[in-house]
C-alpha cells in the first residue's frame, strides 16, 4: 500500500511539473507608437516587442505584454509591477534616477510636423507658437525646458496631437520621426532639420542587474546583426491605406470587422461591465456601512470614533479625483502585489462609490418623516426594528433613484481604468484609432455603446421603481 501511495504521488509531482508553465518577463508598453508597439490581429507587435522576445527567450521565460499609458511606465518598473519597459523612452537624468537603461538601441530624431501651406519652415520659428506633444515624451521635456515660450498642448497619444494639428487647434506637432512618417496626413509636412537627436533604451527596475545584463546582451547582438534595422523595416510596412475609408461602411468595416476589432470592443464592454457592478456592491456595501454607523451616532449619540472616521471617509473620497484614487491604489498601496487590474478597478471605483452612496442612504433615512419614527418608539419598538421595518422601507422608495444615477455614473467613470493598463470602452477606441489613424469613427462609435448601456440601465431602474411604487400602494 505504501509503495503505491508513493508511485501516486511521484506520477502526480511528475505530471504538475509537465504542466508547469515558465515564468514571465512583464513588458510594459503604451501600444500606440508603430513601429516600435502598436495593435495588430489583437496582439502587441512592433520592434520592441521582438526585441523583448529576444530577451525573454535568452531568460527562459515568456514574454507578458501590459499596455499603460506612456507616463506611468517608469512607476511600472519602479513599483515592480513590470520587469521591463519599452516604449520609445529617451534617456533622461530624471529618468535614470528612478530606474535603470539598457544600451540604446535606436536613434530618436525629434522632429517638427507642420502642414505644407504653414510659414514655419524651421523649428528655430517655434517662438510664441502653439505645439502638441505626446505627453511624457522627450519632446514634452526638451520644449519645456529650451523652449519656454512655446505654448505646449500636451496630448495622451501621437495620434490625439495629429488631429490637433489636422483641426488647426496647433502650428505644429513634435513627435519622434519614425511614427510621424507613419501618422502624418497628405497635407503635412516634416521639417528636415531636427530640434533635437536622441537614442531610445529599455528601462528595468533598479539593482536588477541580471535582466539589465542580459537585455544589453541581446540588444547589442541585434544592433551588430542588423536585426533592429530588419524590425524596424518590417514593421514599417504594416500602415494601412487611410485613403480608401471614406464611406461610413469602410470606416465601419475597419474600426470594428477588419483585423478583429472588435473584439477590443467586446472585451471593453466586458470589463465595463464587470468593473462597475462590482464597484456598486462594493459601493453599497462600504456606503450602507458608513451610513449606518452617522445614523446610529445621530440618533444615539453611540459609535462616536466610528462616526468620525465615516465622517472623513465621505470628505476625503468625495474631495479627491478617482483617477487619482486610481494610481494612488494601484501604485501605493498594491505598490508591489501582482494584483489582477480588473480587480483593482472594482476596489478603487467601489471605495470612491461608497462616499457618495453614503450620503444617498443617509439622505434618504432622513427624508421618512419623523412622526413615523416616534410613532415607532411610541409603540415600545426598539431601534432595530424601527429602521429595518418602518425606516428603510420607506426610504428604499427615495433612495432608488439616486442609486440608479450612480451606478450610471459608475459605468462611465470607469473610462480612467485605462490609466493602469485596464482595456475598457476607452481604451478599446484608443487602440483602434491607433491603427487606423481615425479617432473620429472610434470614439462616435463608443459613444453610442456608453448610451446604449445608459438607456438599457435607466430602463430597468425605472421598470423597478415603478414596481416599488406599485407595491407600496
Amino acid at each position: 500500500m505504501k509503495k503505491k501511495i508513493f508511485i501516486l504521488l511521484l506520477l502526480i509531482l511528475m505530471v504538475s511539473g509537465c504542466g508547469k508553465k515558465k515564468e514571465e518577463l512583464v513588458l510594459v508598453t503604451e501600444a500606440g507608437f508603430a513601429p516600435y508597439e502598436y495593435y495588430e490581429n489583437g496582439e502587441i507587435v512592433g520592434v520592441d516587442i521582438d526585441i523583448c522576445k529576444r530577451i525573454a527567450k535568452e531568460l527562459g521565460m515568456e514574454l507578458k505584454i501590459k499596455d499603460v499609458a506612456f507616463d506611468s511606465i517608469i512607476n511600472e518598473v519602479k513599483t515592480k509591477k513590470s520587469d521591463i519597459g519599452a516604449a520609445g523612452i529617451s534617456h533622461t537624468d530624471e529618468r535614470a534616477r528612478e530606474v535603470d537603461f539598457t544600451n540604446n538601441y535606436m536613434e530618436s530624431k525629434q522632429v517638427l510636423v507642420v502642414k505644407k501651406d504653414s510659414y514655419l519652415k524651421s523649428p528655430s520659428m517655434l517662438s510664441d507658437e502653439k505645439i502638441a506633444v505626446q505627453l511624457g515624451t522627450v519632446a514634452d521635456t526638451y520644449l519645456t525646458e529650451k523652449v519656454p515660450t512655446v505654448k505646449i498642448v500636451r496630448e495622451k497619444k501621437f495620434l490625439a496631437a495629429i488631429q490637433d494639428l489636422i483641426d488647426d487647434k496647433v502650428s505644429g506637432v513634435v513627435m519622434d520621426e519614425v511614427p510621424a512618417k507613419e501618422l502624418i496626413t497628405s497635407d503635412m509636412v516634416i521639417l528636415e532639420e531636427p530640434l533635437v537627436i536622441d537614442y531610445y533604451g529599455m528601462v528595468v527596475r533598479k539593482g536588477n542587474k541580471k535582466l539589465l545584463s542580459i537585455a544589453n546582451k541581446v540588444i547589442d547582438e541585434m544592433k551588430e546583426n542588423g536585426s533592429i534595422d530588419e524590425a524596424l523595416l518590417e514593421h514599417m510596412g504594416v500602415k494601412e491605406n487611410v485613403s480608401k475609408k471614406n464611406s461610413l461602411i469602410d470606416k465601419f468595416y475597419y474600426s470594428v470587422i477588419y483585423d478583429g476589432r472588435y473584439k477590443y470592443i467586446i472585451e471593453g464592454i466586458i470589463n465595463t461591465i464587470i468593473i462597475a457592478i462590482g464597484a456598486v456592491i462594493l459601493g453599497v456595501l462600504f456606503g450602507g456601512i458608513a451610513s449606518i454607523i452617522r445614523n446610529i451616532n445621530g440618533n444615539t449619540g453611540k459609535l462616536k470614533i466610528l462616526n468620525l472616521l465615516a465622517k472623513w471617509y465621505v470628505t476625503v473620497i468625495r474631495g479627491t479625483p478617482v483617477i487619482l484614487q486610481l494610481m494612488i491604489i494601484y501604485y501605493v498601496i498594491f505598490k508591489s502585489a501582482q494584483v489582477n487590474i480588473v480587480l483593482v478597478g472594482i476596489l478603487s471605483f467601489g471605495i470612491n462609490s461608497g462616499a457618495y452612496v453614503a450620503e444617498i442612504i443617509r439622505a434618504g433615512i432622513q427624508s421618512v418623516d419623523k412622526g413615523q419614527i416616534e410613532a415607532g418608539y411610541a409603540l415600545g419598538l426598539p431601534y432595530r426594528y424601527v429602521m429595518s421595518k418602518i425606516v428603510i422601507p420607506e426610504a428604499l422608495k427615495n433612495i432608488l433613484p439616486a442609486l440608479g444615477n450612480e451606478f450610471i455614473t459608475l459605468v462611465k467613470e470607469t473610462s480612467v481604468g485605462a490609466y493602469i493598463g485596464i482595456i475598457e470602452l476607452t481604451k478599446a477606441s484608443d487602440i483602434i484609432a491607433s491603427r487606423t489613424y481615425d479617432y473620429f469613427f472610434p470614439l462616435i462609435l463608443v459613444a453610442l455603446i456608453y448610451l446604449l448601456i445608459t438607456l438599457v440601465l435607466t430602463k430597468v431602474f425605472n421598470t423597478m421603481e415603478e414596481r416599488l411604487n406599485h407595491a407600496r400602494d
